[in-house]
Parts: C-alpha cells; structure tokens; sequence
C-alpha cells in the first residue's frame, strides 16, 4: 500500500516538473522583440503623403493629439480611427527583414514600388504580397520588411473613406436647424418651433442632440450635378450656417455637403432627421 502512495507521489511530482518545464522553458533565452520598421513613435507622425497608382495622392495633417485634417484644396475633417490605424505603421514589428541591396527589389514591386507612405519625412515603400506567410513587403531605407499585409487597403482608400464619419466636430452645439417645412431656432428665452408646434423643450432638444450625434454610414464624393431641398444648420460662434442637400429620403437618407465635394449615406435616418416626430415618439416611450 505504501508502495502504491509512493508510486503516485512520485507521478506527481513528475507532472509538476513537466509541466514547470513547459512554461518556462529553462536554459532557452526568449529572443529579443524585433525593431519596428522606422524610429518614428505614432504619435511623433504630423504629416502623412500617400502616393498609390489607383488614386490621385493624399495628404493628411495633425491638427492637435486626437485630430486630423486631409490637405486638399477644401480641407476636410480626417477619421481619427483610420488616422490612428495608419500611424501605427511607424512602430510596426517586421516578421523578417533583409538588406536592401541583396534582394531583387523589382521582382518584389519595391522598384518602382506599388505604393508609398510618407510619414513625416520617411518613405515606406509597398510592394507585393509574399505567397506562403501572406505578408506586404516594404522597404524603408536600406532595409526590405515583411509585415501584416493590413496597411495597403488604407493606402488605397478613396479620400472620403478618410472623411471624418461624425457630422460635426463632437463640441459643435446647434443654434438653430432649418428643414423643408420646420425652422427651429434658440435664443435667450428658449427654443422656438415654425410653424408652432405642441411639442415640450425636452422633444426638441432631443431633436437637436440627433442631429448633433449623427455618424454617416459611409461617405462618398458628391455627384456635382445632384441637387435637392436645402437643409441649413447654424452653430455656435460659426458665422457661416453650414448647408446640407437632400438628396434622396428612401431607401436611405442621403445627404450631400456641396461645400465639401461630398455625401453621407445615413440608412433609414430620414423621419429621425427631418421630423421632429422621432424625437417626441422617443421621449413619450
């Protein structure tokens, strides 16, 4: 019987030591984490010129830590998540690297490369895609990387996919909103309905606080000769009111911005933004 104890004890204690041995592998060093592919930190990025064949070349700038802006003749509001995605590539951890000069760098589409991203004043250059591990090559001085092939459909993305997706900037607060049929405006004593209308304070700041909320869907470039009903939205300390075009109601809203060269898709958001029966239906359930 004793025999029996001492033979399980020992099988334990032999478990334990395999499996102590399995998680820390004793007398093998983890290797060292590889270097990121450029010595730019994401957030040192201020400047960021995409060159690729399909599209005409985009340049993005940081306005302040958390937002950006697309350099174009209008600028326009830049998506901060697709910013922030982008800029990681300065910190990217290759799976392999090689020097430059012992690689046939037109075989691998480095010479001339696909594309090319300028962050600040470093050129990372796009080329094709390696077959078996399914990872971009890229070249950045001297060095050929192979990375996650997850930055080329950014570098390829038209300019409004880059459009901020938001309406207005997050601190915009809407003085008055003029639409097909209802005007309503704010002054010291409150907020006005024309025509008047038996709805509370709170229905029609629910109605505002849509509209102030509102993220498209998608944003596309606006068709020039499109042309529709006018909504007009004036906001604080903003001397300009800023201009929407219905373009279509069903079977989706669709906004243009004719000042900006572009229109958001917002699903079946027409009754919620161009009625203020949304917003008294919300607040009465």
């Amino acid at each position: 019987m004793k025999s029996r104890v001492l033979v399980n004890l020992l099988l334990l204690l032999g478990i334990v030591v395999l499996a102590l041995v399995a998680r820390y592998e004793p007398g093998i060093e983890t290797p060292p984490e590889a270097a990121a592919i450029t010595m730019l930190k994401a957030a040192d990025v201020h400047r960021i010129h995409i060159n690729r064949p399909v599209r005409d070349d985009l340049v993005l700038v940081r306005l302040s830590p958390e937002h950006w802006q697309i350099d174009s003749e209008v600028p326009l509001p830049a998506d901060d998540l697709k910013l922030r995605a982008l800029t990681r590539l300065a910190e990217q951890q290759p799976a392999r690297s090689y020097p430059a000069g012992e690689m046939n760098l037109a075989e691998l589409q480095l010479d001339p490369p696909y594309a090319t991203a300028i962050l600040n004043d470093t050129a990372i250059e796009f080329g094709q895609l390696e077959p078996i591990d399914r990872l971009r090559y890229v070249r950045v001085n001297d060095r050929v990387y192979l990375i996650p092939d997850s930055y080329l459909p950014l570098l390829e993305a038209g300019f409004s996919q880059f459009v901020r997706h938001r309406l207005f900037e997050q601190q915009a607060r809407i003085e008055s909103i003029r639409l097909p049929g209802l005007a309503i405006s704010h002054s010291d004593n409150g907020w006005a309905v024309d025509p008047q209308q038996d709805v509370g304070t709170d229905v029609i700041q629910q109605f505002v606080d849509i509209w102030q909320d509102t993220d498209a869907i998608s944003i596309q470039p606006a068709d020039p000769g499109q042309s529709g009903e006018a909504v007009e939205i004036r906001l604080r300390n903003q001397a300009q009111p800023v201009v929407f075009q219905i373009i279509a109601r069903q079977p989706e809203l669709v906004l243009s911005r004719p000042d900006w060269g572009i229109q958001y898709r917002l699903g079946n958001r027409a009754e919620a933004l161009l009625t203020i029966d949304a917003a008294s239906a919300d607040i009465l359930d």
